[in-house]
């Protein structure tokens, strides 16, 4: 329970660029294809080569694999030790990831995106964060980075304490429109304006996708929540380009439009009923904070955003920055979501062993950080993750 992770037994960082390098798994050799033929063995040594041929075969596998070198930023507060659980996790799994890390995630004397993230962003097309609170840097990587959508995946984990019961729950919802368009001014004094904005092209895209989601993912409910009946514009709006996607798979899933307080009541009194929930962005957000509590606790349920540039994944956690440095956050959410990362980018195996080790440490130990009652540090976490790998 007490001892703690060694920090030391990552492999060490390389500063290249102002970025840093780190290598996860021992195994990650270049491709010998490209060697000259050996020469003709000779009689005596043909048992030893015949072994060596073996050793070379066996560790062909994992060298031979395609390393994926994805965008890393610490962001602030915990983000910095919630990052390093995710580094030695996937370390431990062996997934041949590169890292590219940022420590520094704002441009120089303001909140805006640093030009290093975005451009790495577009390089690698796939990246993970920790927390960053700053609302104007979230919304400026969400436009420079055109992240239309964001996906959580909220589900039950055995052994945190919740009255919910056994669920899984996707909700999908908009980032770029919505209450959440930025667009407010001053009317005249005392008077003060948000502007709400939903357009034809932007509620197709985002129905577009959850449909495709659906489908891919053999889900076989999307549930919409609106308030149409209010904001009969922009909420009709978003749900006719829902209903209009829906016409494109009557075969494959099952449609239906709830206003959004019906679809709070029924994610809290019958979770195991809900499956895809999608609304706008100010809607999504409150499903999503709700979802995440039913877990146990807010900032461990998992997602990412979504852009034809690539996806970034993070739990929207906060920062918290009166736990930093003191090893006391909880890494479940960031885990959770290198999970997902490996599971985009094709290392399955390696997810589903990520995703079984946490789980099985929250079912079969009361290794527990404080936030779900228990006295652990987070590198104790870590270890038994680990451990469980």
């Amino acid at each position: 329970m007490n001892t703690l992770r060694k920090l030391n037994s990552l492999p060490p960082l390389r500063s290249v660029g102002g970025a840093y390098r780190l290598f996860a798994g021992k195994d990650q050799k270049k491709d010998s294809a490209g060697q000259k033929s050996r020469q003709p063995e000779k009689p005596q040594d043909k048992q030893k080569s015949r072994a060596s041929g073996k050793a070379r075969s066996a560790g062909s596998t994992d060298s031979a694999k395609k390393t994926t070198k994805v965008t890393l930023i610490n962001g602030e507060g915990v983000g910095r030790e919630l990052m390093d659980a995710v580094q030695e996790v996937i370390c431990a799994v062996k997934a041949p990831i590169e890292w590219d890390v940022h420590d520094e995630f704002k441009a120089k004397d303001s909140d805006d995106v640093s030009p290093e993230v975005l451009q790495s962003l577009r390089a690698n097309k796939v990246g993970i964060k920790g927390p960053v609170d700053s609302r104007h840097w979230q919304r400026q990587i969400r436009k420079q980075f055109a992240q239309f959508a964001y996906v959580s995946l909220c589900s039950h984990i055995e052994g945190l304490d919740s009255p919910y019961g056994d669920f899984d729950v996707v909700i999908i919802r908009d980032q770029m429109e919505g209450d959440y368009s930025g667009i407010e001014h001053l009317v005249v004094p005392g008077v003060m304006q948000t502007i709400k904005v939903s357009t034809t092209a932007g509620a197709a895209r985002i129905a577009e996708f959850v449909f495709n989601y659906a489908v891919k993912n053999k889900r076989k409910r999307i549930t919409v929540a609106h308030k149409a009946n209010i904001m009969r514009m922009t909420d009709g709006n978003f749900l006719e380009a829902m209903r209009a996607e829906a016409d494109k798979h009557v075969d494959d899933v099952l449609f239906e439009e709830r206003y959004l307080d019906t679809c709070i009541l029924k994610i809290l009194l019958k979770p195991h009923k809900c499956d895809v929930m999608v609304s706008s962005s100010m809607y999504g957000d409150v499903l999503r904070v709700i979802a995440g509590g039913m877990m146990g606790v807010p900032g461990i349920c998992p997602g990412y955003s979504v852009s034809s540039l690539g996806t970034v994944f993070d739990c929207r956690m906060k920062a918290c920055h009166a736990l930093a440095g003191k090893d006391l956050a909880n890494p479940t959410g960031p885990l959770l979501s290198a999970a997902l990362m490996l599971r985009h980018v094709k290392m399955d195996k390696q997810a589903d062993q990520v995703d079984c080790a946490i789980r099985k440490v929250y079912k079969d130990t009361d290794i527990r950080t404080p936030d779900v009652g228990g006295k652990a540090k987070c590198s104790e976490f870590v270890k038994a993750v680990c451990d469980c790998l």
